[in-house]
């Protein structure tokens, strides 16, 4: 028994190794470009539209849940990778013509920004595909979002109106 047990051990320590090893190739620096990826086109439309999931009258200090969508139509133009020039953004594939929310994929933005607080990972006020907002503040704020490129479409804004505890 005394002599399995180090056996075990060592498999243990092996299997571990080897998911490490599986999971860091995997996602990181090392793995391979697909063959072919995605460019805009000029026919290309990405609307992006923004709600917030409750009133848009909160009090400082409340999270407000905000969600979005995105819709995307027109042709993309399929190349491959190594055909395509530096500094041009690329997909890896062609977006869905309706993404039902997309919110945690957008970079949010405020006015004023002073006192504004959009939620992290950690601790997550709402689903992970949402996202959130607070405020340290009284006052009448506009939210806005805007996709990453190439998708590049920033969204409608809306007013939130922060009243004190």
């Amino acid at each position: 028994m005394e002599q399995r047990q180090p056996r075990l051990r060592r498999r243990s320590r092996g299997v571990l190794a080897s998911t490490l090893h599986v999971a860091l190739c995997a996602c990181g620096p090392s793995e391979q470009p697909p063959e072919f990826v995605y460019l805009r086109t000029d026919s290309v439309s990405v609307i992006v539209s923004i709600t917030a999931r409750s009133p848009s009258r909160i009090r400082v200090g409340e999270w407000l849940p905000l969600s979005a969508t995105r819709s995307t139509t027109g042709s993309w133009r399929k190349v491959r990778f190594g055909e395509v020039p530096d500094g041009v953004r690329w997909l890896g594939g062609i977006p869905p013509e309706h993404e039902p929310e997309v919110a945690a994929n957008l970079q949010w933005y405020a006015e004023p920004m002073e006192g504004v607080e959009f939620d992290s990972w950690v601790p997550r006020p709402v689903p992970v595909l949402e996202r959130a907002v607070r405020f340290s503040r009284a006052g009448i704020y506009r939210l806005w979002a805007s996709s990453h490129a190439p998708l590049d479409a920033t969204s409608n804004t809306i007013e939130v109106e922060v009243s004190p505890r």
